[in-house]
């Protein structure tokens, strides 16, 4: 059967099992289209598995986003609005933000919303408890891995630390210290 053969010439082109779910979906008049319509189609998996598993990798211990957040709840400075951080803006300009409040006014809920939508705009990120971040890098010390560890959280882009008092988000270059 086509199928099969089709499945195995994408595992040996390195193609996912999309490609062969895709094959009878796609219509198209002439061939050159069907092919364009299907690597396409293959190009967007991609993508979202990709998204998928930075958001997985994250480590968020709970998924927030900014449809339970209330903004109104939370003063902002003049130059930052919603939609700014809606749209992770700051790391493209590299800003730094500082969150601080009493204990349940947000900061990690909000943390946790930047780092999925960083995660859906296909930006890598992680996030850590602050006893997990501390046994990390205790650990690691031990070992004499610290800077091996630090290089890798930056080589990746992005680093999300959120903690019980202490926030610190690392994208790039940019740190950002977020405290309570």
């Amino acid at each position: 059967m086509l199928t099969n053969e089709i499945a195995a010439c994408c595992k040996g082109l390195k193609l996912s099992h999309n490609m062969v779910e895709m094959a009878d979906m796609v219509q198209a008049d002439s061939h050159p289209e069907y092919l364009l319509k299907l690597l396409r189609s293959e190009l967007e998996h991609r993508e979202t598995q990709r998204k998928d598993k930075f958001l997985k990798n994250a480590g968020f211990y709970s998924i927030k986003t900014f449809d339970g957040f209330r903004f109104d709840e939370v003063t902002l400075p003049a130059a930052v609005s919603p939609d700014y951080l809606r749209s992770c803006e700051f790391i493209n300009t590299k800003t730094n933000l500082v969150m601080y409040g009493n204990v349940g006014t947000g900061k990690t809920f909000l943390s946790i919303a930047l780092g999925v939508e960083a995660c859906k705009k296909g930006i890598e990120t992680r996030f850590f408890r602050t006893a997990a971040l501390v046994n990390r890098l205790s650990g690691s010390q031990k070992e004499r891995h610290s800077i091996r560890l630090y290089e890798e959280d930056l080589q990746s882009g992005t680093s999300d630390f959120a903690t019980s008092g202490v926030t610190y988000l690392w994208i790039e270059s940019a740190p950002s210290c977020c405290l309570r």
